[in-house]
């Protein structure tokens, strides 16, 4: 079987599986849900095996035409190179594990059947995007993917606060894919192709780009970036979305459609290099996002929010190596981080759905550390976010703080955001391994709604746990091989170079050990004694009340107007004119009679008074 028949089985499965699910079993959730699991191990099988055999090997693509428009031909096919290769592991074996475990999760759910049917579409359009090869493709999914996310971030459509999120994420990132759209226009007007390795081989020495056309174009695709994987200034959705299912969380909110934005960087990295001015936009974007998120999580109470900021600022680490020039180390965190975040997320839910609360001090009391395959998942999950040594998200870290040793700024940066991921992800460890009854800390999270019974320790829902916390401790050794499919060499820093990075790292869980894990701690933390940072913290810096004021408040004001202008002078004016025509037409209509003799007589007298005036007139 030819790679190129592999890879349809790849993209064809979870689409027929979505198609079945939905329509054919639409009554029989059972059906629908065995139906998209047995697609995903498909397409997971594929995508693994394809990884195994064509990975470090020349990229193969193979594509059909699909429209031709004057001179230009528009493809879709499927593009084996090293990048998707692994990112289209990466979304398959994540999309495996969130469907066997929402097997469990989701198991008493009304809606389950549909679920599973979102899930496959998600999975058709990641895949579709991953290993599109042309320019085109990449916009159509690109967009389904954020049509998917829509859907899956509102399923449980009666919650209205599940609605305000869906659309809120999915009119956010439109804003994002304004820029994006914009700018592939200009790269596909400047290159004349719509092939992305054909595009990836062009540069301003060989004359193919102006410098200024370079800077523009890759400016608006990043704005597109910024959207998508949740960069400041549009970053405010991601924490939001956390109203979906907790596997829509795992999985579109940590490991893959946010992470599209910097497999897009990872795609056009070529492009992206020949534009200094757009590297330091992305590095100053990037590192702010990665600290500002940062702080936020450091005082959220609900533990699903403390992990979507957190991908926020991972997300802004990887698009930090991928701006510093390291494709490796933007890529190597990508992956390890698809890994830990996705099994910090699954042990979120657990968490939440065993004792109907969102709120960490919450769990803690309620006996969570009893739950010990969750609890394990949590420790080694949360130890390879904080950059724990020999820990999967430790290797990635360290070579994107690598990466940025030439430039002191945003090396500062990078270190203060190192410094409170670990305080704040063992903030949330230490809560729920040592809680303290008669600690200060209050609980701030109402009880969550109930959407199953309790299941903490069914099979579906260990099995995925426990694959992807061997996958945290196990990935971050494979760096080798990840730039060897990527046609990289990896670097290895050396330990006096990574000395400052582990300090940074193991500061911030010992004061958080001190904060929270000790037995006399206060577990309310440092930034509660600084009551105006933690309130500016603890409100997202205000920044939804903002964009509420300027934006929102403003379109408000404007669609009023608008509907003041329709109602009141529009709609009047043609009524008014309506009323005019009607009240002419009554009033000639009252001269009508409608009597023929009456008529003629008047027009016999009128032509008799004509021509006796004239003969008057002519005798004079």
């Amino acid at each position: 079987m030819s790679s190129t028949s592999i890879g349809l089985v790849l993209l064809g499965a979870p689409l027929m599986a979505f198609f079945v699910a939905l329509v054919v079993f639409r009554k029989n959730h059972l059906a629908a849900m065995m139906t998209v699991l047995l697609s995903g191990a498909a397409t997971c099988a594929s995508a693994v095996f394809l990884l195994a055999t064509k990975g470090g090997t020349p990229a193969e693509q193979a594509s059909r035409a699909w429209i031709h428009a004057g001179g230009t031909s528009i493809e879709f096919g499927i593009l084996l190179d090293g990048k998707t290769l692994i990112m289209g592991t990466v979304v398959s074996v994540i999309t495996l594990c969130v469907q066997v475990y929402s097997l469990s999760y989701m198991s008493h759910d009304p809606g389950r059947g549909r679920f599973f049917a979102f899930l496959a579409l998600f999975e058709w359009a990641m895949l579709s995007f991953v290993y599109s090869p042309s320019l085109m493709q990449t916009f159509v999914f690109w967009e389904l993917v954020g049509l998917s996310s829509f859907f899956l971030i509102g399923f449980w459509y009666r919650k209205p606060s599940a609605i305000a999120a869906a659309k809120k994420a999915f009119i956010m990132t439109r804003i994002g894919d304004v820029g994006l759209f914009i700018g592939l226009i200009l790269l596909f007007q400047t290159a004349h192709t719509l092939d992305i390795q054909t595009l990836n081989t062009m540069s301003v020495a060989t004359g193919n780009f102006d410098s200024g056309r370079i800077e523009l174009i890759t400016l608006l695709l990043f704005v597109g970036i910024v959207g998508k994987s949740a960069q400041f200034p549009l970053h405010t959705w991601l924490p939001d979305a956390m109203e979906g299912p907790t596997p829509v969380s795992a999985l579109l909110h940590s490991a893959t459609m946010v992470a599209a934005g910097v497999f897009l960087f990872a795609r056009f990295h070529p492009l992206f290099m020949q534009a200094e001015l757009t590297l330091t936009v992305v590095l100053c974007v990037a590192t702010f996002t990665a600290v500002l998120s940062s702080t936020m999580a450091m005082v959220a109470s609900d533990m699903k929010r403390v992990f979507a900021y957190s991908s926020i600022s991972q997300l802004g680490f990887m698009l930090m190596g991928l701006g510093a020039g390291s494709l490796f180390a933007g890529y190597f965190h990508l992956t390890t981080h698809a890994i830990f975040k996705a099994l910090l997320f699954l042990c979120a839910g657990a968490f939440i759905h065993e004792y109907g609360t969102n709120d960490t001090v919450a769990i803690g009391r309620a006996g969570a550390r009893k739950l010990r395959v969750i609890t394990l998942g949590l420790i080694i999950g949360g130890g390879a976010l904080a950059g724990f040594p020999l820990l999967a998200g430790f290797f990635s870290k360290e070579l994107i703080i690598h990466s940025l040793h030439d430039k002191p700024l945003f090396l500062a940066g990078a270190y203060l955001a190192s410094f409170m991921t670990a305080y704040y992800t063992f903030r949330v460890i230490f809560l729920v391994v040592f809680p303290n009854q008669d600690s200060a800390v209050q609980v701030e999270e109402p009880p969550a709604d109930s959407h199953d019974d309790h299941h903490s320790s069914s099979l579906p829902l260990h099995a995925p746990i426990l694959l992807l916390t061997v996958g945290a401790i196990a990935v971050g050794w494979f760096g080798d091989s990840i730039a060897s499919v990527l046609g990289l060499v990896a670097y290895h820093p050396s330990l006096p170079e990574m000395a400052p990075a582990i300090g940074v790292a193991l500061g911030g869980i010992l004061i958080a050990w001190f904060d929270f894990g000790r037995k006399s701690a206060p577990q309310t933390g440092f930034i509660s004694k600084l009551a105006p940072l933690h309130t500016l913290f603890k409100n997202g810096w205000y920044l939804d009340v903002i964009y509420k004021k300027l934006f929102v408040g403003a379109a408000q004001a404007v669609a009023g107007l608008l509907f003041g202008t329709e109602n009141h002078v529009l709609d009047k004016a043609s009524d008014m004119l309506g009323q005019g025509t009607l009240t002419i037409g009554e009033t000639t209509g009252k001269a009508q009679s409608g009597r023929l003799p009456l008529y003629i007589g008047l027009a016999a007298l009128c032509f008799s008074g004509a021509i006796i005036a004239l003969g008057l007139e002519m005798m004079r």
